[in-house]
């Protein structure tokens, strides 16, 4: 978290020289924001694998400093927790009810009129996993406009565990689009696929279709700063091959998985 802090420190300070040199008339204060939330899904399905096949609850604490045209620089940590004693999981060696994975992203995000581009690094851990972790760069760039917005995520495995270079790649490219159905009330129709090469799925093929998911997500806010959630999605294996591999886990090739959440934004 010390990163984290030195890098919130920069940017402000950049922020700040930035608005001494403008001309005041033309200069906006950056803002920080905080946001908190909790997801609790039926099952924690990542990237076309079941990570885990029982409930579990998923919260996350996002800290922001947003500074006009320069963008917005973020630190996130999220979790994921079981909601049951049963083992139901790829992750053997994990202590039922305790913390599955912990995952901490340093962003940053910018807009370019109706173009959005994000740069990060994430940090995997999986505390009862042997210590195992992983560390990814990634970039996104989704493009806003009233028929449907689509977006491609590239991320770049570096670094695993041992320090070696894995050099493991995943691409997913999406289709959404929100719809008020009513005042507060909003709901998203999604659709993703994802790619990933030999390193990143350890098939015997080479580049393969690991994920397609389906989905609609709805939210309703309550208030300016708390909102409400609900999503529901399918998700299958594309590829021939991880199929027969058995990519998914637990022996399927396709799940229905969804839940609930609450968000607060400050």
């Amino acid at each position: 978290m010390k990163a984290t802090v030195a890098i919130l420190v920069v940017a402000a300070s950049f922020a700040a020289a930035a608005e001494e040199a403008s001309e005041p008339a033309t200069a906006s204060p950056g803002k920080f924001s905080a946001e908190a939330s909790v997801d609790v899904l039926s099952d924690y399905v990542w990237r076309g694998t079941i990570c885990n096949g029982n409930p579990v609850w998923q919260p996350s604490a996002t800290l922001a400093y947003e500074y006009g045209d320069f963008g917005k620089v973020s630190a996130n940590v999220w979790a994921s927790m079981d909601l049951t004693h049963r083992r139901g999981t790829m992750n053997a060696s994990r202590q039922a009810c305790g913390i599955q994975e912990l995952d901490y992203t340093l962003a940053y995000a910018n807009s370019f009129g109706p173009v959005d581009v994000e740069i990060g690094h994430i940090w995997y851990s999986f505390p009862y996993g042997n210590g195992r972790s992983t560390e990814e760069l990634y970039g996104t760039v989704a493009y806003n406009n009233p028929i449907v917005t689509p977006s491609l995520s590239a991320y770049w495995d570096y670094l695993d565990t041992a320090g070696n270079d894995v050099s493991a790649v995943y691409a997913t490219f999406a289709l959404s689009r929100d719809f008020e159905l009513v005042e507060k009330l909003t709901v998203t129709p999604s659709a993703a696929l994802g790619f990933a090469d030999h390193a990143y799925t350890g098939s015997s093929g080479g580049t393969e279709a690991t994920d397609l998911t389906v989905g609609v997500a709805a939210s309703y806010a309550v208030t300016e700063w708390l909102s409400l959630g609900a999503q529901i999605n399918y998700t299958w294996t594309p590829s021939h091959t991880l199929r027969k591999e058995g990519y998914m886990g637990e022996g399927k090739d396709q799940i229905v998985w969804g839940g609930v959440s609450v968000s607060l934004s400050f």
